[in-house]
């Protein structure tokens, strides 16, 4: 078996390589596409999203396995991609569905009467 890897980097981000592993036999080595089977790929995008806390959408996970199996084919054991991925917590706001508290508060008229000038007098309010 023969060891290949895939490193993620982040646009933007400095010195940050997040890797995923896979040992491949020569059979898989010969086709890879058979290799990324539903549960590969969301292994591999579970490990690199805990990894690098960052949000893998679909498009960006067929990008990150393309580029896998091409590079596979042409016989580089090590990948890397640089993507510019939102940060989970980022992602997740989309479906934040907080209810919060639903009630009008009463309205209270102020009390008016005791407020009094501090330093002079108010103007006159009549404009006659």
């Amino acid at each position: 078996m023969v060891k290949y890897s895939f490193s993620l980097k982040l646009k933007g981000a400095i010195n940050e390589e997040y890797t995923y592993g896979l040992d491949l036999t020569t059979q898989q080595e010969n086709f890879p596409e058979k290799v990324f089977t539903q549960e590969i790929r969301e292994s591999l995008r579970n490990t690199l999203q805990n990894k690098s806390s960052c949000a893998i959408k679909d498009n960006h996970l067929n990008q990150i396995i393309q580029t896998w199996i091409q590079d596979i084919r042409e016989g580089y054991r090590d990948s890397n991609l640089t993507l510019n991925l939102p940060l989970l917590i980022e992602s997740n706001l989309e479906q934040l569905n907080e209810q919060g508290h639903q009630d009008i508060p009463t309205i209270i008229s102020p009390n008016l009467s005791d407020i009094e000038p501090q330093i002079g007098m108010f103007p006159p309010l009549n404009f006659s």
